[in-house]
């Protein structure tokens, strides 16, 4: 009986030390126990903290946050322009949860001369994402669950770095909109992808990290597939817009296609499913390229 009031007096004592986690923009963030009450300013935040099992402590989200099913019942309290300070403030988080490029100092800012501790996320590699569950497991007091995701999410990315690695480049052009055209560059986490399945984004080296690009420049760049953000339901009407553009050799090979933005623009653990479309495509793209 002693060892076992003592087992519960020395879990006790971890549930209940004081936190310390280092933030994307290398800010620590010190709680004096893990967090009870999080506001997720992003949807990829709230599928990771709901994937590691922190979902039952989102007491605020952000108007996006739709998975999965159970994250459609959150208060929402901002957008991607601007946040309900009062709302946040009515909610009593003991951490607030913000991703840098998609909210900005703009929100963040606010939030932290409120006096609620803000961990920033801004995760930029595919490969640092369970690096990101580990942190949110820490902040979160989920420190198990989410070193066992972390070992999920390696392994499914270990087998297709290994499938794809030494495959063929093919060129490639992401698009997220087509009126006007916008794409992303080489350090946005879809380029990452990309590389990932052995395949080059034809705007890496653009500026912005969401650039607008003219179709004179794709044309000339002849990638030879072509991928946007969009349903599969989508397809048909993407490919008519992309035919008038004959000379472009994905347009040529029929290498046109639909992976849901929501797996490919979030970073969170359903990227890898958006991955292994990308690698599928890019197989396909491959193989018309080698026929005569």
């Amino acid at each position: 009986m002693r060892c076992f009031i003592l087992l519960l007096a020395c879990w006790s004592a971890l549930a209940n030390a004081e936190v310390r986690v280092v933030d994307d923009n290398g800010h620590e963030v010190i709680l004096a126990k893990p967090s009870k009450r999080i506001i997720s300013l992003a949807p990829n935040i709230t599928e990771v903290l709901f994937h590691i099992g922190a979902g039952e402590q989102i007491v605020g989200a952000d108007e996006y946050s739709n998975y999965p099913e159970a994250a459609k019942q959150i208060q929402r309290v901002n957008n991607h322009a601007a946040a309900n300070y009062e709302l946040i403030l009515s909610l009593q988080p003991d951490l607030v949860i913000a991703w840098q490029s998609g909210n900005g100092d703009k929100i963040i800012d606010p939030l932290r001369r409120l006096g609620i501790p803000v961990f920033v996320v801004e995760t930029r590699k595919i490969d640092r994402i369970p690096n990101l569950f580990r942190r949110l497991g820490k902040l979160s007091g989920h420190i198990d669950q989410a070193e066992q995701r972390t070992s999920e999410f390696t392994q499914r990315l270990e087998k297709l770095r290994l499938a794809h690695g030494d495959k063929s480049l093919v060129r490639t052009f992401y698009q997220i909109w087509n009126e006007p055209l916008i794409t992303l560059n080489g350090k946005h986490m879809v380029s990452d992808v990309i590389r990932l399945c052995g395949g080059v984004n034809i705007f890496a080296d653009a500026v912005p990290l969401v650039p607008y690009v003219n179709i004179e420049s794709v044309v000339a760049a002849d990638p030879q597939m072509i991928v946007a953000g969009g349903s599969q339901e989508e397809q048909p009407n993407w490919f008519k817009s992309w035919q008038q553009w004959g000379g472009i050799t994905a347009v040529q090979n029929k290498q046109v296609y639909l992976i849901p933005a929501d797996l490919m623009q979030r970073h969170s653990v359903r990227i890898l499913e958006g991955a292994e479309m990308m690698c599928t495509y890019m197989d396909n793209a491959r193989t018309a390229a080698s026929k005569p």
